[in-house]
Parts: C-alpha cells; sequence; structure tokens
C-alpha cells in the first residue's frame, strides 16, 4: 500500500508489522511517532518485527552502521543511526515490549516486539 506513514492512516487489524530498513531514515522523534501510531492500529497481542542497522551505544560498532550515518544523514536531512538502547527506549515509550534482538547477515539486525496491554 502506498502512502506517507506520518500522514494517512496506517491499516489497521494486522497481528503482525515489518517495519524494514525505515528507522535509520528518520530523526528519533519521527521515529517515536511512527511507533506510537503503529501501536495505536495493532490490536492487543500483536507483534512488531523492526529491522535496521543498531549500534552500540557509542554509536561506533559495527564500523559499517556507523559510517552509513553520514550517508543516511546526507540523503535524508535527518536520519541517523540508533543504538539498540535508543530503539528499545523509543518502543517502551509508544506500547511495546522487546521480546527478542536477533543479528540478520551483515550489520542490520532484527528487534521483535509486542504490544504492551
Amino acid at each position: 500500500m502506498e502512502g506517507d506513514f506520518f500522514k494517512d492512516p496506517i491499516p489497521d487489524g494486522h497481528d503482525v508489522v515489518i517495519v524494514a530498513n525505515v528507522i535509520h531514515g528518520f530523526s528519533a522523534e519521527c521515529n517515536l511517532e511512527l511507533l506510537r501510531r503503529i501501536r495505536g492500529r495493532v490490536p492487543d497481542g500483536a507483534r512488531l518485527l523492526l529491522v535496521d542497522f543498531w549500534t552500540d551505544p557509542t554509536h561506533t560498532q559495527p564500523l559499517f552502521a556507523a559510517l552509513m550515518a553520514g550517508e543516511f544523514l546526507l540523503n535524508t536531512g535527518g536520519g541517523d543511526i540508533y543504538s539498540e538502547e535508543e530503539a528499545r527506549g523509543w518502543l517502551q515509550q509508544s506500547g511495546w515490549r522487546v521480546l527478542e534482538q536477533k543479528p540478520l547477515a551483515g550489520p542490520s539486525s532484527l528487534m521483535v516486539a509486542e504490544t504492551v496491554k
């Protein structure tokens, strides 16, 4: 479905939502808003699969992800690379609980979260 997930209605009723390689394109404030908007459109018990380039708290490792931060800022005007801890904080603030994190091929990893009742 085509649209702007900050302006257009997010489809509701889904029990799984995948957000892949989106977070790095936006500011921290926009990411928190997006996660809140998604939470508001899914039922209790829904899962969120959040894939992106997560770094350590110093934003220096993994090196490839850290190097991509400049490119994301230049290409989007507000994007960045975020740490796992930052993402976990946004999820908690927006009504999600992280269940697990799994490494994927390359510098990306998957966070699996579920709604908090």
